[in-house]
């Protein structure tokens, strides 16, 4: 990114050179309709295609015939929620959420909530935490869906997955889980987690954007959604258009490159740890669910008593970071998954998020480092907030809370 250092892998990642290179036949050479199997051309980019959806459905331990594709996340999340309310509502109208979901999830709930539906949006503890008995008591026999992200596009923390599988297969509900944070780059099995419905964008895994899909389970529940776009009869009739086939046939091979890396996970957890030493030793530092079990090389840090914006325009003078989810970091209020972690007000709105990447190196962590810390001095010594702090002349109160420190 030029001269400066890119520390934003949550919001979107680089396409790796091998998924380009995968993709561009299927643009100049491999061009034909997939769906125009009465040649030969468009046999070939069929089966292709149909190649690359095995390999998709094999990385998430699920069948081919339980893959569709999609323009991405945000596409997939509506057609899993909206598609559950429609095809379920005989049997209740109940839906249980989160308070840290992404907004996808929680807007689209929300706008059911306004058809008739009911939502239950369930709180997190100090670290983010939802706590699996919440869940269990927020469960009804009209319960049709509960909607639990894996990992939060803020903070990293994760959920435990496998624990709310397990409580929505005994309970006969629903389980769609947000995991386009951890799909081709954390170890995602639906079926060791009980998953029944999940989407990807193969963006955030060093995949082309405007490509991602849906995992839809077809053994055992048999969940059938209704078609998203009528026409052509695509995907199984669920989204009808011509396929984008060199997204499809990079964003497998983006599959393919994260599972061959297993070393990347555990070096990413390195420069997060180090990453993350280093700030603690600086004054005012709050690494917000360092408590907790998070994906690798992910840190939301609050820096006390400093003006958010002042903050975030400082650190981009060099860096490539944001304050959050980069769907809502243009409103000007503050998270709304740090509300519901506890925070204040000015709490939240002093947060950067920093995410590291495959690409990432030593050298970009430890400038990163030396400019954060640059930074901090000359924003501390312009204010009046944080040199009252220092003589102890500011008296504890709501607008710099945080439930982690004392």
């Amino acid at each position: 990114m030029g001269d400066h250092i890119y520390l934003d892998h949550l919001s979107t990642t680089p396409c790796d050179p091998a998924v380009a290179e995968r993709m561009w036949p299927y643009m100049t050479t491999y061009y034909a309709n997939p769906s125009s199997v009465v040649h030969a051309c468009g046999k070939k980019v069929s089966r292709d295609l149909e190649q690359a959806r095995q390999t998709i459905a094999g990385m998430l331990n699920a069948g081919a015939e339980e893959i569709v594709f999609t323009s991405g996340a945000t596409e997939s999340i509506n057609m899993a929620i909206r598609g559950v309310a429609q095809t379920c509502s005989d049997k209740g109208r109940h839906i249980i959420t989160c308070a840290t979901e992404h907004s996808a999830v929680l807007e689209t709930c929300k706008g059911l909530e306004k058809r008739g539906f009911e939502l239950t949006v369930l709180p997190v503890d100090a670290n983010g935490i939802l706590d699996l008995e919440w869940l269990k008591g927020a469960i009804r026999k009209d319960t049709i869906l509960v909607a639990i992200m894996h990992a939060n596009n803020e903070t990293g923390v994760l959920h435990d997955v496998s624990g709310i599988g397990q409580v929505c297969t005994e309970r006969d509900v629903i389980f769609f889980c947000d995991t386009t944070q951890t799909a081709g780059k954390y170890g995602l099995d639906v079926q060791q987690h009980q998953i029944d419905i999940c989407c990807f964008s193969a963006h955030k895994f060093y995949g082309p954007k405007g490509i991602g899909g849906l995992y839809i389970r077809k053994k055992g529940k048999r969940i059938n959604l209704p078609a998203m776009f009528t026409g052509g009869g695509q995907e199984s009739g669920m989204r009808s258009g011509t396929l984008n086939v060199p997204g499809i046939m990079g964003m497998a091979k983006a599959f393919e490159l994260c599972n061959a890396m297993p070393s990347a996970v555990e070096r990413l957890a390195t420069f997060g740890r180090r990453f993350e030493e280093a700030l603690l030793k600086m004054s005012g530092v709050v690494i917000n669910g360092n408590d907790t079990v998070r994906m690798p090389g992910i840190s939301s840090v609050s820096f006390r008593f400093l003006e958010g914006q002042a903050l975030l325009v400082k650190l981009n003078e060099k860096l490539c970071v944001s304050s959050g989810s980069s769907c809502s970091s243009m409103d000007g209020k503050p998270s709304p998954v740090l509300k519901a972690m506890g925070l204040g007000d000015q709490q939240a709105m002093s947060t950067i998020r920093f995410s590291f990447g495959r690409f990432t190196t030593e050298n970009e962590v430890e400038m990163a480092l030396a400019h954060v810390s640059d930074s901090l001095s000359i924003l501390r010594n312009e204010s009046q907030t944080w040199k009252m702090f220092a003589a102890g002349q500011l008296e504890p109160g709501t607008a710099w809370y945080h439930p982690n420190v004392r």
